[in-house]
């Protein structure tokens, strides 16, 4: 951050109204729409936390700050569409698990405003989603499904965290209309019957989605094959998350998701971090990462068991990743919307790091700059039913960094500010209350 950008922002934090929305006017930006995929160089005029235009001065009326980004980009507020926020998980049971409210205040360090849940305890879920709405509580936004649906023993009953079960069609639409009642952003179902643990049957599966469809609350179903993609297509479900890594995506299920409007997480991080945690040193010595999670957690990948492992499942791990990459390239080709998701919570991943990881995996894998960007922001907002953006009516939530994300997706790692719901974040001081459990 330039010292004349420093003076500003602190004279910001100074005033006192960090924590409720400041009137800004943020001059000198370089303004990166991913939804038209255009920079323009200008103005942003923030009111009551909204954007409300561009003009080349602020009104004769404004009383609020005004802040010269000096040429920066400024870029909508990024969105983590898959997580579990108690924290983090590395090898040898290592965790590092301060809960919700601290992982929200870590995200927004990391330039993340807004994080959706897709499993982790429901009332406890529940509580810091009213307490955040209710003013109570700062950091992202949090967006939940607030329990996962799953079969007697399916995947989610294993964490010995309370879940919803359901084994029949009657079943299914009475845990979604409760979860309809709580007002769940999103309903999260575990549809993988050629796994290896039980799973709802295609029955209760659609019958599940038809509720949640006829509640107006869309659906992220959680496969593990092709064929189990296939059947949520079908079912009509909103997105799948994963992507199987034992075969490539068929042609036609591709083009059939792209016709039917079915959003992808694939949570490359989870599924191919692993290995870059372990054997290439730049990955967890960013700053970023050393300064979002705890030294026990960074050592865990370091020791020489975890190191040997991943050397053991090298042929097995490089079959599966090529398999993951060319199936996301092929949805993306196809005109698949991808959404940026980690599955953090999982090893190879850290909480609001990861966002930025997710985001170089992508493009890695083959999508544009651009498409990666707004699988992040524009895109995780019209799935999410927000106005995430930086036009007139979009929420004022925005990231300022010192480089171009289009030029290098990893640029989004340089963040010189943070904007959340019209106010400046005191980054340093979320930090330095991330580890506290409230």
């Amino acid at each position: 951050m330039s010292r004349a950008i420093s003076v500003i922002v602190a004279l910001v934090l100074a005033s006192g109204s960090v924590g409720s929305a400041q009137d800004l006017f943020i001059t000198n930006a370089r303004i990166v729409d991913p939804a038209a995929r255009e920079i323009i160089t200008g103005n942003l005029l923030i009111e009551n936390g909204v954007i409300i235009g561009n003009p080349s001065v602020p009104p004769a009326a404004f009383t609020g700050q005004t802040i010269d980004v000096q040429g920066k980009w400024v870029i909508p507020g990024l969105n983590e569409l898959h997580t579990h926020s108690y924290g983090n998980m590395a090898p040898g049971n290592v965790n590092d698990a301060p809960g919700t409210a601290a992982v929200a205040r870590r995200m927004l360090y990391a330039g993340v405003t807004s994080l959706l849940d897709l499993f982790g305890d429901e009332e406890t879920l529940f509580d810091v989603r009213r307490r955040q709405q209710d003013g109570e509580l700062g950091g992202a936004d949090l967006f939940t499904s607030l329990s996962c649906l799953t079969a007697t023993n399916g995947h989610c009953t294993e964490y010995g965290v309370p879940t919803r079960t359901m084994d029949s069609p009657d079943e299914a639409r009475a845990h979604v209309n409760a979860l309809a009642e709580k007002a769940a952003d999103v309903v999260k179902i575990i549809y993988a019957p050629q796994g290896n643990m039980p799973s709802i049957d295609k029955e209760t599966f659609a019958a599940a989605v038809e509720t949640a469809n006829a509640r107006g609350i869309k659906t992220v179903i959680h496969i593990e094959s092709w064929q189990g993609v296939r059947d949520a297509v079908e079912v009509g479900a909103s997105a799948v998350t994963h992507v199987p890594d034992q075969q490539r995506i068929p042609p036609d299920l591709a083009r059939l998701m792209a016709e039917r409007g079915v959003y992808s997480i694939p949570t490359l991080a989870a599924v191919t971090e692993l290995r870059n945690f372990v054997t290439d040193q730049s990955v967890l010595g960013h700053a970023m990462a050393t300064r979002l999670t705890t030294q026990e957690i960074l050592d865990a990948y370091r020791t020489q068991d975890i190191i040997d492992r991943v050397r053991e499942w090298r042929e097995e791990m490089d079959s599966a990743h090529a398999n993951v990459t060319a199936s996301v390239k092929a949805m993306s080709v196809a005109g698949v919307t991808i959404l940026a998701g980690t599955d953090a919570g999982n090893w190879g991943t850290i909480q609001g790091y990861s966002v930025h990881r997710e985001l170089e995996l992508l493009v890695r894998a083959g999508l544009s700059e651009w498409e990666a960007l707004a699988g992040s922001t524009t895109n995780a907002g019209e799935f999410l039913g927000q106005p995430f953006g930086v036009n007139d009516g979009d929420v004022a939530n925005f990231v300022v960094l010192d480089a171009s994300p289009v030029e290098d997706i990893r640029n989004t790692l340089g963040i010189v500010m943070v904007v959340h719901h019209g106010v400046v974040v005191d980054r340093e001081a979320i930090l330095a209350t991330s580890r506290n459990p409230n």
